[in-house]
């Protein structure tokens, strides 16, 4: 009887195992193969998602827009229109919606390369160029070429410079100043004419995104390539953090006893040598005077 009843107790339990098992993979690729469309985009899918879809749509940490059929991703303070998107190389292409026609002017946001890359959800650019965006009070007849028209003035001009690395004072002549940077794609150190520099800016720059990475820094752990030959896939790694608070009072501990022993020293040792030595140099005079004396005729 004991063994009829446990015999049903497993088969009543076995469809739950069953069901258990597979809401949290059917939950999973639903995700992935929900998708949506926003103009010229007719599959947009995990882990991005349109803002408006349902809950179970793509993941909430990659959620584009999509206005006037452009799609659009809000991204470190800046509005980009998102130009392309590839699931294979897991990149995403997006241009500064002031850029994005071509068109004379400064970028929505000034972003840098450092900047772009320091978000998890996007841990990388393809090409680590950028466009900088130097005003200055005095006219540079080597720029010349590169001068905006629609940015400068009687009392300032406004130039455009590529270069693979942040601009810092003693890059730029004094009277200049970076006003405003974006990241591009393209790899050639070369001042071009205003209106072919917009040209190229207007096919934006490209952004790896990666799950694993914003996972992985959710969790306290750093980011890195998985391996050196696919800089698709990353993975975790433990941060060993360097306890600088731990080691400045190691540091203070140190100096405070090395000023301590060297007063204990001075005391017990240079001080007892210094009154010696006062002591036989008074004795020696004294001597001295004595024995003068008594050579006196």
């Amino acid at each position: 009887m004991r063994k009829q009843a446990s015999a049903a107790f497993s088969e009543a339990l076995f469809p739950l195992f069953i069901l258990l098992f597979f809401i949290p993979t059917c939950h999973s690729r639903n995700l992935q193969q929900c998708s949506s469309s926003c103009g010229d985009f007719k599959n947009i899918s995990y882990p991005f998602r349109l803002q408006g879809d349902p809950v179970g749509c793509g993941d909430l940490s990659f959620q584009l827009s999509c206005q006037n059929n452009k799609t659009i991703l809000n991204y470190r303070g800046g509005k980009y229109y998102v130009k392309g998107i590839s699931y294979d190389e897991r990149t995403i292409r997006i241009v500064d919606v002031n850029l994005a026609n071509g068109n004379c002017g400064l970028p929505y946001r000034s972003l840098s390369m450092d900047e772009a890359t320091v978000d998890s959800r996007y841990p990388s650019l393809i090409n680590f160029w950028q466009a900088n965006f130097v005003n200055c009070s005095n006219s540079i007849p080597d720029l010349a070429n590169s001068k905006v028209p629609c940015l400068s003035g009687n009392n300032y001009h406004v130039y455009v410079n590529f270069s693979n690395r942040n601009l810092f004072s003693y890059d730029i002549p004094k009277t200049c100043k970076v006003i405003s940077r974006v990241p591009t794609s393209l790899e050639n150190e070369v001042n071009y004419p205003y209106e072919t520099t917009f040209k190229l800016l207007a096919s934006g720059f490209d952004l790896r995104w990666s799950v694993e990475c914003r996972n992985c820094r959710a969790a306290g752990l750093s980011c890195v390539y998985k391996s050196n030959n696919d800089p698709r896939i990353f993975q975790c790694e433990r941060v060993e953090y360097y306890d600088y608070e731990t080691q400045l009072q190691i540091a203070y501990a140190f100096l405070v006893s090395y000023f301590v022993i060297g007063m204990e020293l001075v005391r017990f040792i240079f001080l007892p040598l210094v009154v010696f030595a006062f002591l036989l140099h008074k004795c020696l005079t004294k001597q001295e005077e004595v024995g003068a004396e008594n050579f006196r005729p």
